[in-house]
């Protein structure tokens, strides 16, 4: 059996990610501030998981590829 990694795993977490909804009250200025926050939050967002987009366009590309290359093959073989 492999042996067990002694070093600490380090957590990376984003800006975004470190947010804890919920963990209390706000003042009235306060909630000004996050609301502006809350934009740069969603740009920061949309940069952090840019790749996911990238990635499910791959997806959805070699799904209809391999749908196409089905019926084909259906055809073919009927």
């Amino acid at each position: 059996m492999a042996k067990k990694s002694r070093r600490a795993s380090k957590i990376r977490l984003s800006p975004a990610q470190m947010v804890q909804p919920g963990a209390g009250e706000m003042a009235d200025s306060a909630t000004v501030a996050a609301q502006t926050q809350s934009s740069a939050q969603v740009s920061d967002l949309r940069e952090e998981y840019q790749y996911v987009i990238t990635d499910l366009k791959r997806i959805g590309l070699i799904a209809a590829a391999m749908l196409v290359l089905l019926v084909v093959l259906a055809l073919l073989l009927t």
